[in-house]
């Protein structure tokens, strides 16, 4: 795999398919396969033929979240607010857009993956898909869509808990639109985006702008800017003020798998 290909783009009739392509680590996102992400959503955005748009991921897993292995480099607290401001920005280019957006999960969709599934008009995901945002469990403070559209009690048990659920339960809280059986999402997301591309685009773009515009009127927006501050200030914390200081030191010392052995194992029934 090289870095030339993290991101593939393809044109369908008139559905433009955008697949996260980084398998052997679940889809994990690096910088560079953000940065392609961002340059094959702006092409479809901008293609006059497109009229849907399918964001999917190759392999087992629609996207595992942010690429923990790091590349090495430490980032201040100026420069972490500037990549949590780019996903700001990432996030509305999505919901801006004239053009009806559906993602296909299977397999694991958490932390910054989920995020992104979520940028989405429409997630059509799998029944035995893996749902969450377990990185609260590292001191992380989540800005998220999910408390506008889950109820106050479900948002907060999902993300202070940072459980793991299967897309019946993610359709159950809202989650998603659309539940199929495994093996079939990105099919079914094809599918779907072929049939809402006979929709006639003023048509699509307006009414997906009235109900964008229903959750702005509440502060949706604003709220989302917010959130990136909050979160950079809090990652710009030492991992003693984080709570999370014996973690950080397995992961230096024993590797990424048993830091999130050591992580996860009190959650474990």
């Amino acid at each position: 795999m090289t870095e030339e290909n993290l991101v593939l783009y393809k044109r369908v009739d008139n559905v433009a398919v955008i697949t996260l392509n980084r398998p052997e680590k679940r889809n994990a996102l690096s910088h560079a396969a953000l940065h392609q992400l961002d340059a094959a959503f702006a092409k479809a955005d901008a293609d006059d033929e497109v009229r849907t748009i399918v964001l999917e991921g190759e392999g087992k897993s629609f996207c595992a979240g942010a690429d923990l292995s790091g590349d090495g480099e430490r980032m201040t607290g100026v420069k972490m607010l500037e990549n949590f401001e780019n996903h700001h920005a990432r996030f509305f280019r999505f919901w801006d857009s004239k053009k009806v957006t559906i993602c296909a999960v299977q397999g694991h969709a958490l932390g910054r993956g989920l995020e992104i599934a979520l940028c989405a008009d429409i997630i059509i995901a799998e029944e035995d898909a893996k749902i969450g945002q377990p990185e609260v469990r590292e001191g992380f403070v989540i800005w998220s869509v999910v408390p506008w559209i889950v109820n106050p009690q479900k948002a907060k048990l999902f993300m202070i808990s940072g459980d793991m659920i299967d897309g019946h339960e993610a359709e159950k809280m809202g989650l998603v639109a659309k539940v199929v059986p495994s093996g079939t999402a990105r099919e079914a997301a094809l599918k779907t985006a072929k049939r809402l591309a006979h929709i006639p685009a003023l048509a699509s773009a307006s009414i997906k702008k009235m109900i964008n515009g229903t959750y702005e009127s509440m502060g949706f927006r604003a709220q989302q800017e917010a959130g990136t501050h909050v979160t950079a200030l809090v990652s710009s914390f030492t991992p003693e003020e984080k709570g999370i200081a014996e973690l950080v030191r397995i992961r230096k010392e024993e590797g990424l798998k048993a830091s999130l052995r050591y992580r996860d194992a009190p959650f474990e029934e």
